[in-house]
């Protein structure tokens, strides 16, 4: 019997700087230009870069597919094609809400800071030691086994798009990128941008947030009028945090993934709302009305549930003032397929009185694997033998991964149950032995699968 844990533990030295050297790429997207030879930035080919060498070096082979994505791969190279699909992109920071440098790993007390430690680059170095743990030990597979490494997975997964019309699609998969012990649906997933006219021209300035799947926990405004100490009173009335310098106003919320806006803090709402107790401004009466604190879309009548997948939810992640019109860019996670024409319809009245605005940007559907599949069996045989957790259970969740490229492919760690979720938020960590523990999950499974 192959003690995985125990193999496990020889990469740990190596796994960890391997870590911190991807880490210290910031591929965070800059501008995406298709015509250029970084098509995310140079971030996101830096860390493409390395850690395709890294794979090289491992005696794996690898490919770059016009620095979209890449992969690595080991096993049968005449069976079956079995993917684990993880992303190098990361989510921007804000430096100053960071105890640590983001971008580089700092350990302490067990825990592995910087960006990208558990989303995603934690868990595909995990994947890629697995690989090599499997090859160094001479661990024979039935099947080929492809890492596939995109770089624009938290702003639309164009990566993976350009890479599959090139490269094989594989039979079955999981993706390293959310929770255990099985993550087998995933919410649809909708954007749009509402568009919230100032007839009063009182504001000067609004910007808050930078991408649609973050609770924005920052928001700066400037006002043509005077309200600073209504807005101190109204902030200590509701203990919100906040401050007024000059003419500019400041609010501070908590961040939170967009899968779950209920555990944020919408620094944005805080500005409209005042605005809205404080001015007859129409766009925030409307959003005052229709919009803050309300992640699941109750003023908007738009609270729909399913049994199996859930809640729908709603995050307002971007705003930006430009020509007398706020911005707003929302993202929905959707229980049930086909729902984006009724949101299209409470928007239209919404908005109808306001003679405001409205744009979808774009949806996926519904990406659904059965719980008694041969995949998620596996899968979660895996996570409970290498933890001794025979107790969780798979489930779904609002968040979206790679796992939907692929019909018969589910999401697979590297969060434990009951655990805070530490995406997208300043102080991001791993633990690390949960670190070194993924390696043996993430072989074992493979190993399973593969056979």
């Amino acid at each position: 019997m192959i003690d995985f844990k125990e193999l496990a533990y020889k990469y740990k030295d190596e796994a960890i700087k391997t870590l911190q050297e991807l880490i210290r790429c910031e591929s965070v997207l800059t501008k995406y230009n298709p015509n250029s030879e970084a098509p995310f930035g140079e971030g996101c080919k830096e860390a493409l870069d390395y850690i395709l060498n890294k794979g090289r070096s491992f005696g794996l082979s690898a490919k770059n597919v016009a620095n979209y994505a890449g992969h690595i791969e080991y096993g049968n190279n005449n069976g079956e094609l079995l993917g684990i699909l993880a992303h190098l992109d990361v989510v921007p920071v804000t430096r100053s809400e960071w105890s640590y440098d983001p971008f580089d790993l700092t350990i302490k007390d067990g825990k592995m800071y910087g960006r990208g430690t558990t989303d995603d680059k934690g868990p595909l170095v995990a994947s890629l030691f697995a690989l090599k743990l499997l090859k160094d030990n001479q661990i024979k597979l039935n099947k080929k086994v492809r890492l596939i490494m995109g770089c624009d997975e938290e702003s639309g997964s164009r990566c993976l798009e350009r890479y599959f019309k090139e490269e094989e699609m594989p039979k079955l998969g999981f993706s390293p990128d959310a929770e255990f012990p099985v993550i087998y649906g995933e919410k649809a997933h909708a954007n749009y941008y509402l568009y919230l006219k100032d007839d009063l021209n009182i504001i000067k300035s609004f910007n808050s947030g930078t991408r649609f799947n973050i609770v924005p926990a920052k928001a700066i405004m400037q006002l043509n009028i005077d309200l600073k100490d209504k807005y101190l009173a109204y902030l200590k009335e509701k203990n919100y945090k906040g401050e007024v310098v000059g003419d500019t106003y400041y609010a501070y919320g908590v961040s939170s993934h967009a899968m779950i806006p209920e555990k944020g803090l919408n620094a944005a709402f805080i500005l409209l709302e005042f605005l809205a107790l404080n001015t007859d401004l129409p766009l925030a009466k409307y959003a005052y009305k229709y919009l803050t604190f309300d992640p699941f879309a109750k003023k908007l009548k738009a609270n729909i549930s399913d049994l199996d997948m859930g809640n729908l939810t709603m995050n307002c992640g971007v705003f930006s003032y430009e020509n007398n019109v706020l911005k707003i860019g929302l993202d929905f996670r959707i229980p049930k397929d086909n729902y984006t024409k009724t949101l299209d319809s409470l928007f239209k009245e919404s908005l109808l009185p306001y003679n405001f605005t409205f744009e979808k940007l774009g949806e996926t559907s519904i990406h659904y694997v059965k719980k008694d599949s041969f995949l998620v069996r596996k899968l979660t045989e895996s996570y409970a033998e290498m933890t001794g957790d025979y107790v969780s259970k798979p489930f779904t969740i609002g968040g979206g991964t790679y796992a939907k490229f692929i019909k018969e492919c589910v999401a697979f760690g590297p969060q434990r149950p009951n655990t805070p979720d530490l995406c997208h938020i300043a102080d991001e960590y791993m633990l690390l032995d949960d670190f070194i523990l993924n390696i043996a999950i993430y072989a074992k499974a493979i190993y399973e699968l593969g056979k």
